[in-house]
């Protein structure tokens, strides 16, 4: 895993990291094993690091992506999208309980 930009964001409390994994002939990472590698490599809480996009090219071991590292876990919630929350925190939906059945 590369670094290949990191900028700082004050007014939104975060930084913003563009990064590119290296999977030579082997699947694309998930965005789990991203984030854990990620975390690790900038020595930050994985709760406040939202992978925002991963891309992979055609034909190609390489993926590319956009990560936010934010300073605290309300900026997290107040500027991520619900539904890139939910692909990065899958387990709070499981643990809320069961889903309501759609009303008749």
């Amino acid at each position: 895993m590369t670094i290949v930009r990191e900028q700082p964001n004050p007014v939104i409390g975060r930084k913003e990291i563009e990064f590119e994994v290296y999977h030579g002939r082997a699947s694309t990472p998930t965005r789990k094993e991203v984030k854990e590698k990620l975390a690790a490599k900038l020595n930050a809480d994985p709760n406040l690091l939202i992978i925002d996009k991963m891309i992979t090219k055609v034909n190609s071991w390489r993926t590319v992506g956009l990560a936010y590292l934010y300073d605290s876990p309300e900026r997290v919630k107040l500027f991520t999208p619900k539904h890139i929350l939910r692909k990065e925190f899958p387990e709070e939906k499981a643990e809320g309980g069961e889903e309501k059945p759609p009303e008749s």
